[in-house]
């Protein structure tokens, strides 16, 4: 009776602990400015749903955003206790830790270390061209094409004030013949 009761125990035991001991779905990315983590609610092959407040980064910052199928914190760089090495002259390298402190008294608390690298040179300051680049020669049917300044759409300001008067004529024109055959009709 005793070892029944024993056994019994443990499977109870494994059956609390079991769902708990999983492995949390994180993925990081970052910039030289900006730290981004994504966890699943869902652990792997389990059923123990993670809740938003369960979680936290670095020195205690919350989640930020709640979606469906994840919940992100996004800090700067320089918040949460992010550390910060930098790895040679071009990369960066981030450190911080996911804290998994469970609602379920039977589960333990988890630590989950993080690392991501990031180049220290920001692409959008990058050049777009080179002086290596390999130069093209101009196309042949580009090389005779000239344009007019009337093909441009430039008038100097003669041409453009007899547009203007021919138009104001045609507006006048276009009103008066409106109000001679009632096409305005008042309510």
């Amino acid at each position: 009776m005793e070892v029944s009761m024993a056994l019994e125990i443990l499977i109870l035991l494994a059956a609390l602990i079991w769902p708990c001991a999983e492995n949390i779905n994180v993925k990081i990315s970052c910039s030289m400015d900006w730290l981004m983590v994504s966890v699943s609610p869902c652990a792997y092959s389990s059923n123990l749903y993670i809740f938003a407040d369960e979680l936290y980064l670095g020195s205690g910052c919350p989640v930020t955003r709640i979606q469906t199928y994840a919940y992100d914190f996004i800090y700067p760089v320089h918040d949460c206790g992010i550390r910060t090495k930098v790895v040679s002259e071009d990369t960066l390298l981030f450190q911080t830790e996911v804290y998994f402190n469970p609602r379920n008294i039977h589960c333990d608390h988890q630590k989950i270390p993080l690392e991501c690298s990031a180049p220290r040179k920001s692409v959008w300051l990058t050049p777009v061209s080179t002086d290596n680049e390999i130069k093209l020669d101009p196309s042949p049917f580009i090389a005779d094409f000239e344009t007019t300044p009337e093909e441009l759409g430039l008038l100097n300001s003669s041409q453009t004030d007899s547009i203007l008067k021919e138009k104001l004529k045609l507006g006048n024109w276009a009103h008066e013949f409106c109000w001679k055959n009632n096409a305005f009709i008042q309510k």
